[in-house]
């Protein structure tokens, strides 16, 4: 049997710039347990399954989640976490579809605190 231990939670904190905030959370198996998040603009978070940063336009995320303006967020996935086989990868754009590269403009701001599980001994 392989049992490989999960380390401790980890958060990571995002105040969102003019641009497509890509940012690399983790490069191995990661298990990633939720988020909070706010917006003064409805946007989106989009998380990738990668170990290295993803290419927006050509990656497809595994998952987005809109952020509504001014509705704050919380997803917890609760005691399973959602498996990503190959990291945890994040960005946040203007537009929904897979494919979206729209910056957000400075003006609109939001902000994300992003709960995730790396693996350990991998």
């Amino acid at each position: 049997m392989n049992v490989t231990a999960i380390s401790s939670l980890k958060k990571f904190h995002l105040v969102t710039a003019a641009s497509t905030n890509i940012n690399s959370l983790a490069a191995v198996p990661t298990g990633f347990d939720g988020f909070s998040g706010w917006a003064t603009v409805t946007c989106y978070l989009k998380v990738f399954d990668k170990a290295s940063a993803p290419v927006l336009g050509t990656d497809v995320p595994a998952m987005t989640f809109m952020l509504p303006a001014n509705v704050p967020q919380r997803i917890d996935f609760g005691v399973e976490t959602c498996a990503m086989k190959n990291g945890l990868q994040i960005a946040v754009t203007l537009n929904p579809a897979d494919n979206d590269t729209t910056v957000l403009a400075a003006a609109n701001t939001s902000g994300v605190d992003v709960f995730y599980s790396p693996q350990s001994g991998v």
